[in-house]
């Protein structure tokens, strides 16, 4: 399968399996505020979802720019939260399906962690990108933000 269909089918045209790949010739990641439309994000990337979504909820305008400090801060949440097991990432690319509008971590991905196994990274990212019988054929990642009881049940089948 292909990076870009594990992380969501937006992104990187270099296969798990190519030369490019191999030879750690991948797209990185960008390094400026993540862009909605992207498939994956750096733990930077995530920060920035993540303190953007803290002015949201405080309901203050989100500054052009966040500190440093706050930035390490919260690339410091990313980094436990991974350790934590409740999201992953893959090659250091944190499949951006697995997070609200707000950066905050869907339920869902810690279960299928603990279910599918933190150490097979891939398996559990094939399996939110790939159409489930236990959901009409849909995607598990299309269905975390709209219906995460479903994809916990279709867990339970796995």
């Amino acid at each position: 399968m292909s990076e870009s269909a594990v992380l969501g089918g937006i992104g990187s045209r270099v296969s798990w399996g190519s030369v490019a790949f191999r030879h750690g010739m991948r797209q990185d990641p960008p390094k400026t505020k993540p862009r909605t439309f992207s498939a994956w994000l750096s733990a930077e990337d995530v920060a920035h979802l993540l303190l953007s979504g803290e002015f949201l909820d405080a309901g203050v305008p989100v500054p052009r720019k966040f500190a440093p400090q706050a930035v390490a801060s919260a690339i410091s949440s990313v980094e436990r939260w991974t350790r934590e097991g409740r999201i992953f990432a893959i090659h250091d690319l944190y499949p951006r399906y697995q997070f609200d509008s707000r950066g905050r971590p869907y339920p869902p991905v810690e279960r299928a962690l603990a279910v599918l196994g933190s150490a097979e990274l891939l398996r559990v990212g094939n399996w939110f990108a790939t159409p489930n019988v236990h959901l009409g054929g849909r995607r598990p990642q299309e269905l975390l933000p709209t219906a995460p009881g479903e994809v916990l049940r279709a867990l339970e089948h796995s």
